[in-house]
């Protein structure tokens, strides 16, 4: 009767990897991801925005006490099994800078997520344009180190920021244009909202 024995193995793992596993995937999600519902809110907050003009010092003559260029942190997103060993969850990467505005004594966090190319060496020293939420720039509990306004668009304030890419037809480079664009800083505050801001945080300022 072994065969029965290992027919309820078979069982088992079948119930454990098509019932159980799924429950207790969705259960993770829902419980320990931190998820903001932003689709009420992002087009609003996205909106209603302005831009301000701040000089980004060089990062190793900052005032700012440890300041580097750029500080990055990954988030889960979604918890998936692991698929031929490897891990199916899905993460997001945050990359940010704070910066003092000498003009204001504002502190603004410039934010991006998945980004690849050498956008925080062009804002390095160098006077840019800052998109940020009215209510935010307005609001005397934000610009403070502990809760900076957050910027997810940048552009140069005098040109363009670029960035020297190289190809086989040219490679020697050309300087390609890195300003934010629309998609970019939609995805930006999309990211941040939604998996980033705490719950408590969000609830604060949006409802």
């Amino acid at each position: 009767m072994s065969w029965l024995k290992n027919m309820g193995g078979f069982i088992g793992y079948i119930i454990g990897a098509l019932v159980i596993l799924p429950l207790l995937l969705i259960g993770y999600n829902y419980f320990f991801i931190n998820k903001n519902n932003v689709s009420k809110y992002i087009d609003g907050y996205l909106k209603n925005s302005t831009e301000v003009i701040v000089q980004v010092p060089a990062y190793d003559k900052s005032s700012l006490p440890n300041d580097d260029i750029y500080v990055t942190k990954s988030y889960t997103t979604s918890m998936q099994a692991k698929n031929m060993g490897r891990d199916g969850s899905k993460k997001t990467r945050i990359y940010y800078r704070l910066v003092l505005d000498s003009n204001t004594k504002k502190y603004f966090q410039i934010t991006m997520f998945d980004l690849t190319n050498g956008f925080f060496g062009a804002i390095d020293n160098n006077v840019v344009y800052l998109k940020v939420n009215k209510d935010d720039l307005a609001n005397s509990k934000y610009g403070t180190k502990d809760k900076p306004i957050l910027a997810f668009s940048v552009r140069g304030a005098d040109k363009p920021l670029t960035e020297l890419r190289a190809t086989n037809d040219n490679p020697g480079g050309s300087n390609v244009n890195i300003d934010t664009p629309p998609e970019q800083y939609q995805y930006n505050a999309f990211m941040y909202l939604t998996y980033v801001m705490s719950k408590g945080d969000f609830k604060a300022r949006f409802k």
